[in-house]
């Protein structure tokens, strides 16, 4: 997982030092100490999979990939009953020997509810990859173990003499690097 990754004063994304940490609750006080300060903006932390406590203890706010999903269903619901609106005008709808017009409405909310699903659905998976900016070759992983059972706090810039590197083993690092 990443996260704060504002890349400001950085020469290179892909250097600088990472604190590798073995417990949740400790990488959590750790983003706690470290998410407000200046001289750590930028960092980004890393963990194996998606925890709560990691984006509660990071100050996230709500996800905007909502605000995808609402356009997407939005829009699915003006296209599903828009289609159906066009498909009447060109063969409409008899109902008891007349033409139904817009007393026909009803009719159209299947329509109108399947597109808003798929339109909702869609746009909510294009939304994550944007969000998670997803697939990017650039980015390599810093640490293998980040994958599989340690979590780590990466600082873009900073050198492993800095006072940054004692604050994260201070804070619990098990490790401090260069990358």
């Amino acid at each position: 997982m990443e996260g704060l990754t504002t890349m400001a004063n950085t020469q290179s994304p892909d250097t600088g030092i990472i604190g590798i940490f073995r417990h949740l609750d400790t990488v959590c006080t750790a983003i706690e100490k470290v998410r407000d300060r200046p001289d750590f903006a930028g960092h980004e932390v890393f963990s194996p999979t998606s925890y709560h406590e990691i984006e509660h203890a990071s100050g996230f706010g709500a996800s905007p990939v909502r605000a995808f999903t609402l356009i997407g269903a939005l829009t699915g619901t003006c296209t599903g009953f828009g289609l159906a609106l066009a498909c009447d005008w060109d063969w409409p709808i008899v109902v008891g020997g007349k033409t139904a017009g817009i007393a026909s409405l009803p009719a159209y909310v299947v329509l109108g509810f399947e597109f808003t699903i798929l339109l909702g659905a869609i746009s909510t998976v294009l939304g994550m990859l944007v969000m998670g900016r997803i697939p990017n070759p650039k980015r390599r992983v810093l640490d293998v173990r980040t994958t599989d059972d340690r979590f780590a706090i990466f600082l873009p810039g900073a050198q492993l003499s800095s006072p940054q590197a004692q604050f994260l083993r201070d804070c619990g690092a098990e490790e401090v690097r260069n990358t």
